[in-house]
């Protein structure tokens, strides 16, 4: 009785803490130097992490193959036929857009610089950005500016703010239901039949 018992109140803990919100505020700053860093708050900001953007210099990786020569073949064409499983990609994309609606958007501040060598170039540029950054503003209530510069010189600048919130219990939900979904029961099953003749 006593398992039940720890069990449940196992279950209802963890229930609790996957109600908690999550935030996620991240910071860019494109003048000068690239900078960019990310902070998750949880438990209304007690518990907090930061992760910082590190430039590490460029080292020399050997390229190994392994296995042989067929295997890229055999793997792509695996994949090929797991993407073409009845209804994966519907219940993919109805899952996306599950887990967007449940993201909401609590503050976004964008003001860029955009400028190309040649002006006629940028001008180009802005012709497809002008609209979408329009639409952007009026179906976003944040402040997001997108300037061109017509200086002949191929740079960007400014900044990009934003602090979204999300509640795991909600991703949660749309998880389990993505997992335990037939079209991905059918292509667990593919994976499990495609090890099992590797063998």
């Amino acid at each position: 009785m006593w398992v039940i018992v720890v069990l449940v109140s196992l279950a209802v803990l963890i229930t609790l803490f996957l109600c908690i919100p999550l935030d996620l505020v991240f910071r860019a700053n494109v003048e000068g130097r690239p900078k960019f860093n990310l902070r998750l708050k949880w438990f209304f900001g007690l518990v907090s992490s930061e992760l910082r953007q590190t430039r590490k210099k460029p080292e020399e990786k050997k390229v190994e193959y392994e296995g042989k020569p067929g295997d890229w073949l055999h793997r792509l064409r695996v994949t090929f036929e797991i993407l073409q499983t009845k209804g994966l990609l519907k219940q993919l994309r109805s899952f996306i857009k599950r887990t967007i609606r449940r993201i909401k958007i609590r503050e976004l501040t964008a003001n860029l610089k955009v400028g190309l060598d040649n002006p006629a170039d940028t001008g180009l540029l802005f012709a497809f950005i002008a609209p979408l950054n329009l639409a952007i503003n009026y179906f976003l209530p944040h402040p997001i500016k997108i300037q061109p510069s017509f200086t002949g010189e191929s740079f960007i600048t400014g900044y990009l703010y934003g602090e979204v919130r999300l509640w795991p219990i909600q991703l949660a939900a749309s998880l389990i239901a993505f997992a335990f979904s037939l079209p991905t029961l059918r292509v667990a099953k593919k994976l499990v039949l495609y090890k099992w003749r590797r063998r």
